[in-house]
């Protein structure tokens, strides 16, 4: 009879405490692979990626058929204003269709706030509205 009791109570912890819980971890598990952002933006004519280094240093990777530039980010956090800067030694065409391709990465990427400039330059070539 005790035998049976103490079996039941077991019963109980386990349907009404540790199944609950393993079903809590399993969704929370779920929701965050799930809703990870992406760390690359893949187009026809270039890519753009986030290579995250430590805590507080990033870069962002440009990639197209010509050209790979990584950009220093800083913390890159996606709510903050990122700020960009493209090397001075690129072309002015190519400086403007890079920032383009840029923008539209860091978009997909999920950067809501950007600038990009070209070294030693103030003059924003593009940027978030």
């Amino acid at each position: 009879m005790i035998n049976q009791i103490h079996s039941d109570k077991s019963l109980q912890v386990l349907v009404f405490v540790a199944l609950p819980l393993l079903l809590l971890l399993i969704a929370a598990v779920f929701i965050r692979m799930r809703y990870r952002q992406p760390s690359a933006a893949n187009f026809r004519t270039f890519s753009v990626s986030l290579s995250v280094v430590s805590r507080e240093d990033a870069y962002i990777v440009y990639r197209d058929k010509d050209r790979r530039l990584e950009l220093y980010a800083g913390s890159a956090e996606r709510k903050q204003v990122l700020w960009l800067m493209i090397p001075k030694e690129l072309a002015d065409g190519d400086t403007h269709v890079v920032a383009q391709n840029l923008a539209t990465g860091l978009v997909k990427l999920g950067f809501q706030k950007y600038k990009i400039t070209k070294q030693g330059e103030t003059e924003v070539i593009a940027g978030s509205p």
